[in-house]
């Protein structure tokens, strides 16, 4: 029986070495080289010929271990970080001050619930008052329902009440431009908000922060701050404590429930304005309810909301004495103004 291993290079000893190598049975290699077991193990000790530890070339994937669960503590700072993070884009000023210099009667106006873009709305109302307001150098704060955004499927059939949205944001962008020195502060409504809703992006928040003007969201309180007078204005699209036989209950009950020292109240969305000035905890104060340029509304007739007119309020505001008065046409305003020598 030949009882020596192969010499290195030959043929029969690369052979071997394969066969060791992918793992055949030591016993029939040794076997058909007519060698011992013993002396075949030797062998390959002495040559340095061993089994490859796997037949798997490259790198494995780590094994399965089951996830640790993140700690409570854990939860509070990611979501915390996370909360940090999102503000950024989410969260707005609701409270603020604007200071006018001025030793003169000043007028704000409030407008709101524009719905452009969709059909029945006036637009030669729309250009007429926009043009008034820059060309009088009058300054707004610009409610809710700036465009008419029906996006939501329950409601495309009044898809053919409107034009494409990108058109309609495309009017409120070069609205808002076109006005924008006549601009303190603008908000959503519930319209605008509808695509926030079903996208999780706030357009209005970043089509405001590109023209740079100041955006409230849904509701604001503006202490405009007149020469020596400090008037609080509270602003809000949709609201409680709605009446239809009182429009200005809604202006007055949340005055009363949440915000007493505010001299302006300001609601929207119902389309139908109106102005009551009253007294409140010895105070004058003035009520408003904005109108609309969607005059002619078919979900308003569907549903029997009659009444919804145009109409753009507005307060004028005096530096040197509490004093407040309250227009429903802002053209009244300038008018009464106008007579009082204001700026």
């Amino acid at each position: 029986m030949v009882k020596k291993f192969p010499e290195k290079g030959t043929p029969l000893y690369d052979q071997i070495v394969s066969r060791v190598e992918r793992g055949d049975s030591y016993g029939d290699i040794a076997e058909s080289i007519d060698m011992t077991f013993k002396g075949f193990k030797d062998a390959l000790r002495a040559e340095g010929i061993k089994r490859k530890q796997t037949n798997f070339e490259g790198v494995l994937p780590p094994a399965y271990e089951l996830s640790k669960s993140a700690t409570w503590e854990e939860h509070l700072e990611v979501i915390q970080r996370m909360d940090n993070l999102v503000a950024f884009h989410q969260r707005v000023p609701s409270e603020i001050t604007i200071k006018i210099n001025t030793d003169k009667p000043v007028i704000r106006v409030a407008t709101a619930d524009w719905h452009l873009g969709m059909f029945g709305v006036d637009y030669q109302a729309v250009k007429s008052d926009c043009l008034f307001m820059r060309d009088n150098d009058l300054k707004a704060n610009i409610g809710g329902d700036g465009y008419h955004n029906i996006i939501q499927p329950s409601k495309m059939g009044s898809g053919h009440n409107q034009t494409p949205i990108s058109v309609q944001k495309g009017l409120y962008v070069l609205t808002l431009e076109m006005l924008k020195d006549s601009i303190d502060t603008v908000r959503t409504g519930n319209h605008n908000y509808w695509a926030a809703l079903a996208e999780g992006e706030d357009w209005d928040r970043e089509i405001t922060r590109k023209i740079k003007l100041l955006y409230m969201k849904h509701f604001g309180v503006v202490y405009y701050k007149v020469g020596n007078m400090v008037y609080p204005w509270l602003m809000l699209h949709k609201s409680r404590y709605n009446s239809s036989f009182n429009l200005t209950h809604n202006c007055k009950q949340n005055q009363r429930m949440y915000f007493p020292k505010a001299r302006v109240v300001v609601a929207e969305h119902n389309h139908i304005a109106a102005v009551e000035q009253y007294r409140y905890d010895n105070q004058e104060c003035v009520a408003i309810r904005t109108g609309t340029y969607a005059v002619y509304d078919d979900y308003a007739q569907q549903n029997g909301y009659f009444g919804a007119h145009v109409c753009n309020p507005a307060v004028v505001m005096f530096p040197n004495e509490d004093k407040l008065v309250g227009f429903k046409d802002m053209r009244d305003a300038v008018t009464y103004c106008r007579g009082l020598v204001c700026v």
